[in-house]
C-alpha cells in the first residue's frame, strides 16, 4: 500500500498508458513504425502485439527498479525526506512515456508527427522535473551522481537547483519552439544542456569552494 500511495503520479502515467493500448489497439494495423534514421526514413516496422504493451511495460520496469534500488541503499542515500519529489520525477518520466507512446502507436510513418509528440513529452518532462531537482536528497539512482555530488551534500544541493532552472527554462522553450516547427536536432540540444551545463556548475563549486578545504584536511590527517 505504501508503494502506491509514494507512486501515485508515477502509477497513473502507467494506467495511462495501458487505457490508451486498449482503446487504440483494435484499430492499429498489424505492423506499426518502429524505427526511424535521424533524417526520418522508415527503417523498420514491429507487430503491434510488441508495440502495444512495450512502453508501459518499460516504464512500470523503471518505476519498481528505482523504489528497490533506493529502498536497499545504504541509510544515508535511501531519500527519506524527497519522497513527493521523487514521484514527481517518475511520474515526469512517465508523461514522457505517454506522449512517446502515442507517437509510436500513432505516428503511421510520418517522422514529423513522431517528432512533434516525443518533443512534447521531453518539454513536460524538463519543466515537471525541473521543478523537483533541486529539492532531491543525495542517492545513487535519480539525479547527476558526480563525484563532487555525491561526495558533498552542499555541491548537490547546488547543482541540483541550478539544474532544475535549467531543465524548466529548456522544457519551455521546447514546448514553444515544438509548437511552431518539430526539429530533432533542436529536441536533442535543447535536452541537453541541462545536462551538461550542470557537470560544468558541479566542477566549478567543488573548484571554488570545496577543492581547497579538502586538501587541508587531508595534510592535516598526516
Amino acid at each position: 500500500m505504501k508503494f502506491f500511495t509514494r507512486n501515485l503520479f508515477g502509477i497513473s502515467s502507467f494506467l495511462i498508458m495501458v487505457i490508451m493500448s486498449l482503446m487504440l489497439y483494435p484499430g492499429l494495423p498489424d505492423d506499426l513504425p518502429a524505427g526511424f534514421s535521424m533524417a526520418g526514413e522508415l527503417l523498420r516496422t514491429q507487430s503491434k502485439d510488441v508495440v502495444a504493451p512495450l512502453t508501459p511495460g518499460i516504464f512500470l520496469g523503471i518505476l519498481l527498479i528505482t523504489n528497490v534500488v533506493i529502498g536497499i541503499s545504504p541509510q544515508r542515500f535511501t531519500m527519506p525526506n524527497s519522497k513527493r519529489a521523487m514521484d514527481t520525477i517518475l511520474g515526469g518520466i512517465g508523461v514522457q512515456c505517454c506522449f512517446l507512446h502515442f507517437a509510436l502507436l500513432m505516428n503511421g510513418g510520418d517522422f514529423d508527427f513522431f517528432v512533434r509528440y516525443f518533443s512534447y513529452g521531453m518539454a513536460l518532462f524538463l519543466v515537471i522535473v525541473g521543478n523537483v531537482w533541486g529539492k532531491t536528497e543525495r542517492n545513487f539512482i535519480l539525479g547527476l551522481r558526480l563525484p563532487w555530488t555525491i561526495t558533498s551534500e552542499a555541491n548537490w544541493r547546488a547543482t541540483h537547483r541550478f539544474g532544475g532552472r535549467l531543465c524548466v527554462v529548456s522544457g519551455a522553450l521546447l514546448l514553444i519552439s515544438n509548437s511552431l516547427l518539430a526539429n530533432l536536432w533542436l529536441t536533442i540540444t535543447l535536452l541537453s544542456l541541462p545536462l551538461l551545463i550542470p557537470v560544468i556548475y558541479s566542477y566549478t563549486y567543488y573548484a571554488k569552494y570545496e577543492r581547497d578545504a579538502q586538501a587541508k584536511e587531508e595534510a592535516g590527517q598526516f
